[in-house]
Protein backbone atom coordinates (compact mmCIF):
# COMPACT_ATOMS: atom_id res chain seq x y z
CA UNK A 1 0.00 0.00 0.00
CA UNK A 2 1.23 3.52 -0.75
CA UNK A 3 2.96 6.06 1.45
CA UNK A 4 2.25 9.79 1.26
CA UNK A 5 4.69 12.57 2.20
CA UNK A 6 3.27 15.99 3.08
CA UNK A 7 4.90 19.34 2.24
CA UNK A 8 7.02 17.63 -0.40
CA UNK A 9 8.02 20.98 -1.89
CA UNK A 10 10.20 21.49 1.21
CA UNK A 11 13.80 20.32 0.61
CA UNK A 12 13.94 17.71 3.38
CA UNK A 13 10.52 16.24 2.60
CA UNK A 14 11.41 16.21 -1.10
CA UNK A 15 14.56 14.24 -0.31
CA UNK A 16 12.52 11.80 1.78
CA UNK A 17 10.06 11.18 -1.04
CA UNK A 18 12.97 10.53 -3.42
CA UNK A 19 14.48 8.10 -0.90
CA UNK A 20 11.18 6.23 -0.50
CA UNK A 21 10.88 5.94 -4.28
CA UNK A 22 14.16 4.02 -4.18
CA UNK A 23 12.48 1.49 -1.86
CA UNK A 24 9.94 0.65 -4.54
CA UNK A 25 6.19 0.67 -4.19
CA UNK A 26 3.84 3.60 -4.63
CA UNK A 27 4.87 6.98 -3.25
CA UNK A 28 2.47 9.92 -3.18
CA UNK A 29 3.33 13.49 -2.33
CA UNK A 30 1.20 16.44 -1.26
CA UNK A 31 2.79 19.76 -2.09
CA UNK A 32 2.32 23.49 -2.49
CA UNK A 33 5.30 24.11 -4.76
CA UNK A 34 7.55 22.64 -7.41
CA UNK A 35 7.83 18.84 -7.21
CA UNK A 36 8.43 18.20 -10.90
CA UNK A 37 11.49 16.09 -10.16
CA UNK A 38 9.43 13.77 -7.95
CA UNK A 39 6.72 13.45 -10.59
CA UNK A 40 9.39 12.57 -13.16
CA UNK A 41 10.80 9.96 -10.77
CA UNK A 42 7.42 8.25 -10.49
CA UNK A 43 5.68 9.85 -7.51
CA UNK A 44 1.96 10.52 -7.65
CA UNK A 45 1.54 14.25 -7.03
CA UNK A 46 -1.38 16.08 -5.41
CA UNK A 47 -1.16 19.84 -5.19
CA UNK A 48 -2.71 21.74 -2.31
CA UNK A 49 -2.03 24.14 0.52
CA UNK A 50 -1.45 23.01 4.09
CA UNK A 51 -5.00 24.02 5.09
CA UNK A 52 -6.73 22.24 2.18
CA UNK A 53 -8.12 19.38 4.23
CA UNK A 54 -10.46 18.06 1.54
CA UNK A 55 -7.74 17.80 -1.08
CA UNK A 56 -5.36 16.14 1.39
CA UNK A 57 -8.01 13.65 2.45
CA UNK A 58 -8.63 12.75 -1.19
CA UNK A 59 -4.90 12.25 -1.75
CA UNK A 60 -4.83 9.91 1.28
CA UNK A 61 -7.38 7.47 -0.15
CA UNK A 62 -6.04 3.91 0.29
CA UNK A 63 -2.75 5.20 1.75
CA UNK A 64 -1.07 2.99 4.34
CA UNK A 65 1.44 5.45 5.85
CA UNK A 66 1.35 9.22 6.06
CA UNK A 67 4.67 10.96 6.79
CA UNK A 68 4.45 14.51 8.14
CA UNK A 69 8.10 15.56 8.18
CA UNK A 70 7.91 19.31 7.68
CA UNK A 71 10.75 21.58 6.64
CA UNK A 72 14.36 21.17 7.62
CA UNK A 73 14.34 24.20 9.91
CA UNK A 74 12.30 24.47 13.11
CA UNK A 75 10.99 27.89 12.09
CA UNK A 76 7.67 29.61 11.58
CA UNK A 77 4.56 30.41 13.55
CA UNK A 78 3.89 27.77 16.24
CA UNK A 79 0.14 28.40 15.92
CA UNK A 80 0.36 27.63 12.20
CA UNK A 81 2.36 24.46 12.87
CA UNK A 82 -0.42 23.34 15.22
CA UNK A 83 -3.17 24.32 12.77
CA UNK A 84 -1.47 22.38 9.95
CA UNK A 85 -1.15 19.32 12.20
CA UNK A 86 -4.86 19.46 13.02
CA UNK A 87 -5.62 19.34 9.30
CA UNK A 88 -3.28 16.38 8.82
CA UNK A 89 -4.78 14.47 11.76
CA UNK A 90 -8.38 15.01 10.64
CA UNK A 91 -7.60 14.10 7.03
CA UNK A 92 -5.69 10.96 8.07
CA UNK A 93 -8.50 9.87 10.40
CA UNK A 94 -11.25 10.45 7.84
CA UNK A 95 -9.29 8.71 5.08
CA UNK A 96 -8.62 5.64 7.24
CA UNK A 97 -4.83 5.87 7.04
CA UNK A 98 -3.19 2.81 8.57
CA UNK A 99 -0.20 4.58 10.16
CA UNK A 100 1.16 8.09 10.77
CA UNK A 101 4.83 9.10 11.11
CA UNK A 102 5.56 12.56 12.51
CA UNK A 103 8.78 14.48 13.03
CA UNK A 104 9.05 16.48 16.26
CA UNK A 105 11.82 18.00 18.38
CA UNK A 106 13.59 16.94 21.58
CA UNK A 107 12.03 18.67 24.55
CA UNK A 108 8.57 18.95 23.00
CA UNK A 109 6.75 19.39 26.28
CA UNK A 110 3.85 21.54 27.49
CA UNK A 111 6.27 23.20 29.93
CA UNK A 112 8.95 24.00 27.31
CA UNK A 113 10.39 27.51 27.37
CA UNK A 114 10.00 28.13 23.63
CA UNK A 115 6.59 28.29 21.93
CA UNK A 116 7.56 25.94 19.08
CA UNK A 117 8.24 23.04 21.43
CA UNK A 118 5.03 23.76 23.33
CA UNK A 119 3.12 23.66 20.03
CA UNK A 120 4.84 20.41 19.04
CA UNK A 121 3.84 18.89 22.37
CA UNK A 122 0.22 19.56 21.40
CA UNK A 123 0.87 18.13 17.94
CA UNK A 124 2.29 14.95 19.47
CA UNK A 125 -0.84 14.64 21.59
CA UNK A 126 -3.08 15.02 18.55
CA UNK A 127 -1.15 12.38 16.62
CA UNK A 128 -1.34 9.96 19.54
CA UNK A 129 -5.14 10.11 19.33
CA UNK A 130 -5.32 9.00 15.69
CA UNK A 131 -7.04 5.57 15.59
CA UNK A 132 -4.08 3.76 14.01
CA UNK A 133 -0.44 3.07 14.92
CA UNK A 134 1.52 6.32 15.18
CA UNK A 135 5.24 7.06 15.44
CA UNK A 136 6.72 10.37 16.59
CA UNK A 137 10.43 10.86 15.88
CA UNK A 138 12.00 13.55 18.03
CA UNK A 139 14.87 14.45 15.73
CA UNK A 140 17.76 16.71 16.72
CA UNK A 141 19.21 19.57 14.70
CA UNK A 142 19.17 18.32 11.10
CA UNK A 143 22.15 19.44 9.03
CA UNK A 144 21.05 20.90 5.69
CA UNK A 145 22.25 23.75 3.47
CA UNK A 146 19.19 25.73 4.56
CA UNK A 147 20.09 25.30 8.24
CA UNK A 148 23.70 26.35 7.67
CA UNK A 149 22.63 29.49 5.82
CA UNK A 150 20.09 30.40 8.48
CA UNK A 151 22.62 29.98 11.30
CA UNK A 152 25.31 32.01 9.52
CA UNK A 153 23.00 34.86 8.52
CA UNK A 154 20.55 34.88 11.42
CA UNK A 155 22.34 37.28 13.75
CA UNK A 156 22.14 34.76 16.59
CA UNK A 157 24.57 36.39 19.00
CA UNK A 158 25.12 34.32 22.14
CA UNK A 159 22.95 31.52 20.70
CA UNK A 160 26.13 30.43 18.89
CA UNK A 161 27.28 29.01 22.24
CA UNK A 162 24.19 26.82 22.67
CA UNK A 163 24.93 23.08 22.90
CA UNK A 164 23.52 21.05 20.00
CA UNK A 165 23.80 17.49 18.70
CA UNK A 166 23.43 17.83 14.90
CA UNK A 167 22.63 14.89 12.65
CA UNK A 168 22.86 14.39 8.92
CA UNK A 169 19.67 14.77 6.93
CA UNK A 170 20.46 11.52 5.12
CA UNK A 171 20.59 9.62 8.43
CA UNK A 172 17.16 10.95 9.43
CA UNK A 173 15.77 9.90 6.04
CA UNK A 174 17.18 6.40 6.49
CA UNK A 175 15.49 6.19 9.89
CA UNK A 176 12.12 7.23 8.43
CA UNK A 177 12.57 4.71 5.60
CA UNK A 178 13.28 2.00 8.18
CA UNK A 179 10.06 2.79 10.02
CA UNK A 180 8.18 2.77 6.74
CA UNK A 181 9.48 -0.74 6.03
CA UNK A 182 8.54 -1.97 9.51
CA UNK A 183 4.80 -2.16 8.95
CA UNK A 184 3.25 -4.21 11.72
CA UNK A 185 -0.15 -5.86 11.73
CA UNK A 186 -1.28 -4.02 14.89
CA UNK A 187 -4.16 -1.58 14.58
CA UNK A 188 -3.32 0.66 17.55
CA UNK A 189 -0.35 1.99 19.48
CA UNK A 190 1.76 5.10 19.84
CA UNK A 191 5.56 5.05 19.72
CA UNK A 192 7.84 7.94 20.72
CA UNK A 193 11.45 7.64 19.54
CA UNK A 194 14.55 9.80 19.63
CA UNK A 195 16.98 10.59 16.82
CA UNK A 196 19.79 12.46 18.55
CA UNK A 197 22.96 13.52 16.78
CA UNK A 198 26.11 11.49 17.61
CA UNK A 199 28.26 14.43 18.81
CA UNK A 200 27.47 17.25 21.22
CA UNK A 201 29.02 20.57 20.38
CA UNK A 202 28.13 24.26 20.21
CA UNK A 203 26.36 25.90 17.29
CA UNK A 204 29.63 27.66 16.44
CA UNK A 205 31.53 24.37 16.72
CA UNK A 206 29.03 22.69 14.41
CA UNK A 207 29.42 25.45 11.81
CA UNK A 208 33.21 25.17 11.98
CA UNK A 209 33.02 21.40 11.62
CA UNK A 210 30.88 21.52 8.47
CA UNK A 211 32.98 24.31 6.94
CA UNK A 212 30.33 27.03 7.11
CA UNK A 213 31.68 30.45 7.98
CA UNK A 214 30.36 31.68 11.30
CA UNK A 215 28.84 35.12 11.68
CA UNK A 216 31.24 37.89 10.71
CA UNK A 217 33.82 35.49 9.24
CA UNK A 218 32.60 34.90 5.71
CA UNK A 219 30.73 36.42 2.76
CA UNK A 220 26.94 36.37 2.58
CA UNK A 221 26.87 36.39 -1.22
CA UNK A 222 24.67 33.58 -2.52
CA UNK A 223 23.31 32.63 0.90
CA UNK A 224 19.59 32.37 1.65
CA UNK A 225 18.77 35.18 4.05
CA UNK A 226 15.94 34.42 6.49
CA UNK A 227 13.41 37.13 7.25
CA UNK A 228 13.68 38.75 10.70
CA UNK A 229 10.67 36.86 12.06
CA UNK A 230 12.14 33.52 10.99
CA UNK A 231 15.52 34.45 12.49
CA UNK A 232 13.86 35.31 15.81
CA UNK A 233 12.01 31.98 15.73
CA UNK A 234 15.25 30.10 15.08
CA UNK A 235 17.04 31.89 17.94
CA UNK A 236 14.21 30.88 20.28
CA UNK A 237 14.16 27.24 19.20
CA UNK A 238 17.96 26.99 19.34
CA UNK A 239 17.88 27.33 23.11
CA UNK A 240 17.15 23.63 23.11
CA UNK A 241 17.22 21.00 24.38
CA UNK A 242 18.73 19.16 21.41
CA UNK A 243 18.83 15.60 22.69
CA UNK A 244 16.42 13.38 24.58
CA UNK A 245 16.87 12.72 28.28
CA UNK A 246 13.67 10.75 28.95
CA UNK A 247 14.65 7.09 29.46
CA UNK A 248 11.19 5.97 28.33
CA UNK A 249 11.79 7.32 24.79
CA UNK A 250 12.99 4.59 22.43
CA UNK A 251 16.35 5.13 20.72
CA UNK A 252 15.41 5.21 17.05
CA UNK A 253 18.92 4.42 15.82
CA UNK A 254 19.02 1.19 17.84
CA UNK A 255 15.59 0.19 16.53
CA UNK A 256 16.63 0.69 12.90
CA UNK A 257 20.18 -0.62 13.26
CA UNK A 258 21.60 2.68 12.03
CA UNK A 259 24.80 4.30 13.32
CA UNK A 260 24.45 8.04 12.64
CA UNK A 261 27.48 9.91 11.32
CA UNK A 262 28.65 13.33 12.49
CA UNK A 263 27.90 15.96 9.83
CA UNK A 264 30.95 17.17 7.91
CA UNK A 265 31.74 19.57 5.07
CA UNK A 266 30.06 17.31 2.54
CA UNK A 267 26.84 16.96 4.55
Amino acid sequence: MPVLVTAAHQPLARRLAARLLEEGGEVRVFADGDVGSLRAAGAFVSMGTADDEGRLEAALADVHTLVHLGGALPLGDPDQVLADARVVVRAATNAGVRRVLLRSLPGAEATATDPMRRALAEVEGLVAQVPCPTVVIRAGLVDTPQLRDALVTGGLGDALDVAVAPLRGSDLLELVAAFDRARSSSSRGHLLVSADGPLRTSVAGYLDRVGAATVGRGPLVGRRLPDPEAAASLASVLRGPWWSTDPTVLNGWDFAGIEPTVPGPGG
